[in-house]
């Protein structure tokens, strides 16, 4: 994996190695929220690495085995919906997850045109939805 600012990732492996397709790409600005997710990715099972920006993630994406996306509405360059739509126009067609505060409705309305996956609503006080997403992603067969 190419490195990048340190402010901008948080990286977490298991058995230190990423086998292809695993790892899960968690976006939001806030760090606190962002090393919470990538931390419940792991305890899942999962490879997570963290980003601050759909900027940070797209200077990275191309070199990782990304399983799917776990992306923040609002970001502070772009929204999640537009870094959604930026990853199918490079090709890159992942599962995404969209978290949205209860008063986003434009913003799931936003989702549900373009096609994400899931769109799981904030605050996560009850994992259930991520959870479901993240088994969505497993390969058959785990």
């Amino acid at each position: 994996m190419s490195g990048g600012p340190a402010a901008n990732l948080t990286c977490m492996k298991l058995h230190n190695v990423a086998p292809p397709n695993s790892v899960v790409c968690v976006v939001d600005g806030d760090p606190a929220i962002r090393d919470s997710l990538a931390y419940l990715c792991q305890s899942n099972g999962h490879v997570a690495q963290g980003f601050s920006t759909a900027s940070a993630l797209l200077r990275q994406v191309d070199a990782l085995f990304a399983k799917c996306v776990i992306c923040e509405a609002q970001l502070p360059d772009v929204s999640g919906v537009q870094l959604y739509l930026q990853l199918k126009e490079r090709g890159i067609d992942v599962p995404f997850a969209l978290l949205v505060s209860r008063a986003l409705s434009v913003e799931t309305a936003a989702a549900n045109r373009v096609g994400i996956d899931f769109v799981l609503p904030k605050p996560l006080t009850q994992y259930t939805g991520l959870t479901r997403f993240l088994a969505a992603v497993e390969p058959s067969g785990h």
